[in-house]
């Protein structure tokens, strides 16, 4: 006996590295070839008619056979969910940079991605999505992320982009809009450099300025605590709370640099007294294009780009605890990326270097 036997999942949004599949169900369709007595007792035996999925049934073969697909598909699952990811001071971050090809750094503690060239699954749950230029690589996900969002029922994203490309962006939807025949709901934030934004009580978001090839600008995430004023740190607990119940403002409000991104650009933000917050906050994704001495450092600049030499050189204005870089061309193995790591973690003994090389090979694979 054949049988054909077809996996669904009750909730797919796409074939995807970080895609999280539920427990499929089973639909077993008869073949051409079944026609025999398994499938169809004759009446001339005395027994009763039996559908093909029933004699399946009886002989407990489509249980083992679903068993056996379901744990296969849940431990491929399980190893396509558990990817790379970094572990970053308070942050656990993944995703995909592949200069030229598509970015997208996904930080679940903030509910928030960093660009979206194409749609990773794991994009699709984030509420925030930050997008730092208008180059496909960086923006091209935008469409599907918001409409994928609305299949699943989720609320509406909000979405940062600089204020220049706000009004090409709402073009770009509506063009979807039209052609899919969908509502794509979606809060499309223009953010100009400076302006701080509230993602919840206790978290903001203020762009800085980068310097690509196109219109483009970086993110600085910061937590909000309430810090005591230098006038009351001598008096004790009562004598505050008194002040406290009066009405006193006690507390001064202080915003603590926690995730910097700086999308593509040139090193020229490195030396900009306006970046001083991105490269003091506790984790900077960076860009780092170009490695070694094949590539120019006037080439990286010509096409708005950082050459790792350009870091290392300006390493002494990055008091950043973790620094992950990002974007490397194609051109570049894992090998030649951990070589430029190091190179790097030489010069900035204080802080963590690591590198996002989900998506590169091995120069030893196949």
């Amino acid at each position: 006996m054949q049988v054909s036997v077809t996996i669904t999942a009750s909730k797919l949004s796409s074939p995807h590295p970080f895609h999280q599949l539920t427990a499929p169900y089973i639909s077993v369709k008869q073949h051409s070839s079944l026609q025999n007595p398994i499938n169809k007792l004759s009446s001339s035996s005395g027994s009763r008619h039996v559908e093909p999925l029933q004699a399946v049934k009886s002989t407990g073969i489509l249980t083992a056979i679903g068993h056996a697909i379901e744990e296969e598909e849940y431990r491929k699952a399980r190893a396509d969910v558990h990817r790379k990811k970094i572990e970053a001071e308070d942050y656990s971050i993944e995703g995909i940079s592949i200069g030229g090809h598509e970015t997208c750094v996904i930080i679940p503690e903030l509910k928030s991605a960093f660009d979206i060239g194409r749609c990773p699954a794991r994009a699709v749950q984030q509420n925030f999505l930050f997008i730092t230029h208008a180059h496909l690589d960086h923006i091209g996900g935008l469409p599907m992320y918001v409409a994928t969002r609305g299949l699943f029922n989720l609320k509406p994203p909000t979405v940062f982009v600089p204020s220049c490309i706000k009004d090409d962006v709402e073009k770009l939807l509506d063009v979807h809009r039209t052609m899919s025949q969908v509502e794509l709901n979606i809060d499309l934030v223009a953010l100009d450099i400076g302006e701080t934004y509230e993602l919840r009580n206790n978290l903001v978001a203020r762009p800085f300025k980068t310097h690509h090839v196109i219109p483009s600008q970086g993110y600085v995430i910061y937590s909000v605590r309430n810090k005591l004023k230098k006038q009351y740190t001598h008096l004790n607990g009562k004598q505050i709370e008194k002040l406290k119940k009066s009405g006193v403002q006690i507390t001064d409000t202080i915003l603590c640099p926690e995730v910097a991104f700086t999308g593509d650009t040139t090193s020229d933000f490195l030396l900009d007294p306006r970046s001083a917050d991105a490269l003091r906050a506790k984790v900077l994704i960076t860009e780092a294009t170009f490695l070694d001495e094949e590539m120019s450092i006037e080439h990286a600049r010509e096409h708005g780009h950082t050459h790792l030499f350009e870091i290392m050189k300006n390493a002494q204005w990055i008091r950043n605890k973790t620094i992950l870089l990002t974007h490397f061309s194609p051109r570049y193995s894992i090998e030649d990326i951990r070589g430029a790591v190091s190179k790097l973690q030489s010069k900035l003994p204080s802080s963590k270097v690591i590198a996002l090389t989900e998506g590169f090979k091995s120069m030893y694979s196949s």
